[in-house]
């Protein structure tokens, strides 16, 4: 402003310049503080949303705990499917849902109900979950599209090959010496199955079952 010559040429080219600016501004600001505002805004209905889906997880776990130690009446697996697809329909994006669809999935085994299990695995799988979720309904998946016929065992196989299985490394390779075994591979069976112990020992988990399957194979070695 030092350049201008008087104090009323300073203003006159303030005006000007407010003038040829001024609304560009008064819009900016008023994105800027709509901005702040409506991130508010949206943190709230995150809480909100959160919130709600946390309640509707808790009503499903209260429903699973009555068939604890037998199976849900007729009412009460309504009501559990009922609270299971509202969670998917309204809070699909959120780990309350796909928890939510991991336990349908469980009760599609207890029922016998594969196809429905599988079902509630894809769509966990199809949410793109965090890592630790997406490796248990990825071996679930393959678990119960095995369950479905033994003949699935290649299917079943490639669900969980070459997968960092990280914490579920014992029962990633306890089911590949399963499908392994199924597809008459019994040096592949041997390996993951060994893998399997060598896991369960180092996380101090060990599950006698695959020791058994494992010294299985060896007699049906030395018996072919």
């Amino acid at each position: 402003m030092d350049s201008y010559r008087t104090e009323e040429e300073q203003i006159e080219v303030i005006k000007q310049w407010w003038k040829e600016n001024g609304s560009a501004i008064v819009v900016g600001l008023a994105i800027a503080l709509a901005g702040v505002f409506g991130y508010k805004a949206w943190n709230n209905y995150q809480d909100a949303q959160a919130a709600e889906a946390s309640a509707l997880f808790q009503d499903v776990i209260n429903v699973v705990n009555k068939g604890q130690f037998g199976t849900l009446s007729e009412n009460d697996l309504s009501t559990f499917n009922h609270l299971v697809g509202k969670l998917k329909a309204d809070y699909s994006g959120s780990t309350y849902a796909q928890f939510a669809a991991l336990l349908r999935a469980q009760q599609g085994v207890k029922d016998d109900d594969l196809e429905k299990a599988q079902q509630e695995l894809q769509w966990v799988l199809d949410q793109k979950p965090e890592e630790n979720i997406a490796l248990l309904a990825k071996l679930r998946l393959a678990r119960v599209v095995f369950a479905q016929n033994a003949e699935n065992a290649q299917q079943a196989l490639d669900l969980i090959n070459n997968v960092d299985a990280k914490a579920y490394l014992m029962s990633y390779e306890h089911a590949k010496g399963d499908f392994y075994v199924a597809l008459n591979k019994l040096s592949e069976a041997r390996e993951a199955y060994t893998k399997a112990i060598a896991a369960g020992e180092k996380a101090e988990q060990v599950d006698p079952t695959i020791q058994v399957k494992l010294d299985n194979i060896a007699v049906a070695k030395e018996g072919a």
